[in-house]
C-alpha cells in the first residue's frame, strides 16, 4: 500500500506532467514581427496579418520590388522554411478567365471581389487583373497584368476568402503601380 505522502508525490508528478503538455500546446504563437510591407507593397498590416501563421522566423525569398524593370514579378514568403504566400504577377489574362483548376478549384466556385480591379477569390487563392500594355523584347510582353496570390493561411475556407478578398485589391494596386505599363486603365 502506498503511503499518503507517496500518493501526493504521484499526483503532483502527474499534474506537473499535464501542465507541461498543456504548456506545449500554447507554444503556437508568432515569434516574428510582421513584414512592414506585403511583397514590397505598402498596405495596412491588419489586412495581411491573418496570412501569417505561428512560427519563429519569416523570410521573404522574393519581393515584387526586386524586379526593377521587368514587367513580370514574383513574391515568395516563408515561415519557418514553409511557403505561406506565393504571388506571381504576369500576363495570365483576365481574372474572370483565369482557370483555377491547377489549384484544385472549380472556376464556377470563385467569388467576385468588388473594387477598382477585376478580381476573383477562392479559399487560399485570389486573382486580380487590369489592362497593362507591358513592354517586351518585340512588342508587348502582355496586354493584361494579372496577379495570382496563393496563401496557406488562414486555413478556414470562409475566413480565407474574406482575408484574401480584403488583400487582393490593395496588393494589386501596388503591383500595378510598380509595373512598367505603357498604359493601363
Amino acid at each position: 500500500m502506498v503511503s499518503r505522502s507517496g500518493r501526493v508525490l504521484v499526483v503532483g508528478c502527474l499534474l506537473g506532467a499535464a501542465g507541461l503538455v498543456v504548456g506545449c500546446g500554447d507554444s503556437a504563437e508568432r515569434e516574428y514581427a510582421l513584414p512592414s510591407t506585403l511583397c514590397g507593397v505598402d498596405m495596412e498590416q491588419d489586412l495581411y496579418d491573418p496570412l501569417f501563421p505561428a512560427g519563429s522566423n519569416v523570410d521573404a525569398h522574393r519581393s515584387f520590388e526586386d524586379f526593377d524593370r521587368q514587367p513580370a514579378r514574383a513574391c515568395r514568403i516563408l515561415v519557418d522554411d514553409e511557403m505561406v504566400l506565393n504571388a506571381d504577377a504576369s500576363g495570365w489574362g483576365d481574372a474572370e478567365d483565369y482557370d483555377p483548376e491547377g489549384h484544385g478549384f472549380d472556376k464556377a466556385d470563385g467569388e467576385r471581389v468588388p473594387g477598382e480591379f477585376e478580381a476573383v477569390v477562392w479559399p487560399g487563392l485570389a486573382v486580380a487583373s487590369a489592362p497593362c500594355a507591358a513592354p517586351g523584347i518585340s512588342g508587348h510582353a502582355f496586354e493584361t497584368l494579372t496577379l495570382v496570390l496563393e496563401a496557406e493561411h488562414p486555413g478556414d475556407d470562409d475566413e480565407s476568402r474574406e482575408v484574401l478578398a480584403g488583400v487582393i485589391q490593395p496588393l494589386f494596386a501596388g503591383v500595378l503601380e510598380m509595373t512598367p505599363c505603357e498604359e493601363h486603365a
